[in-house]
């Protein structure tokens, strides 16, 4: 990666910034499961992402929307060797019934896209809280799953069944 002892410091505070969102009172919550640096090192230099040219961020959300309050999801955030001149990439590792995530996953949004709204200053949370926004509120502009997309917007009971049933087939706890 360019620039590695910069990114290591903009990446550990972006970190730091998402351990954050595990408190009660955030708007939305966010888990942090797996991170790029070693769990028992506090420094900030710490060397472990110079030499990847992909640093992976695992973690659980927890959507508040009636159709998805019941599961926490896990999701990847793929950091590539050009980040953060290029987005990240969202990846639902738990299988997910929505308009905006492909079946193996893969997160649709605007901000993920460099020539639309990317920048390189957009922080880790900002990422996030827009997959958080919208699994609630799905993007059928950016929609990549265009039959769930019809489906959402012209039958949502059954929607909202097969969202139900996928869900309680790959649940994961909300504690």
């Amino acid at each position: 990666m360019t620039q590695p002892s910069r990114l290591n410091k903009t990446l550990w505070r972006n970190l730091t910034e998402l351990k954050l969102l595990n408190k009660d009172n955030t708007p939305f919550k966010f888990v942090l499961d797996k991170s790029p640096f070693r769990e028992d090192d506090d420094d900030e230099n710490d060397e472990s992402g110079k030499e990847q040219t992909e640093l992976l961020i695992i973690g659980r959300i927890f959507p508040n929307c009636d159709t998805f309050k019941e599961s926490a999801f896990k999701i990847e955030i793929k950091l590539t060797s050009k980040y953060p001149a290029d987005p990240p990439e969202v990846r639902f590792l738990t299988p997910i019934y929505h308009p905006n995530i492909t079946k193996d996953g893969k997160f649709c949004h605007p901000l993920l896209v460099k020539s639309l709204r990317w920048k390189p200053h957009t922080s880790l949370v900002e990422v996030v809280k827009a997959v958080v926004e919208h699994v609630a509120n799905p993007d059928l502009d950016y929609a990549i799953n265009l039959d769930i997309a019809e489906e959402y917007t012209n039958n949502r009971p059954e929607f909202e069944l097969k969202a139900s049933k996928m869900i309680n087939e790959h649940k994961l706890p909300r504690n």
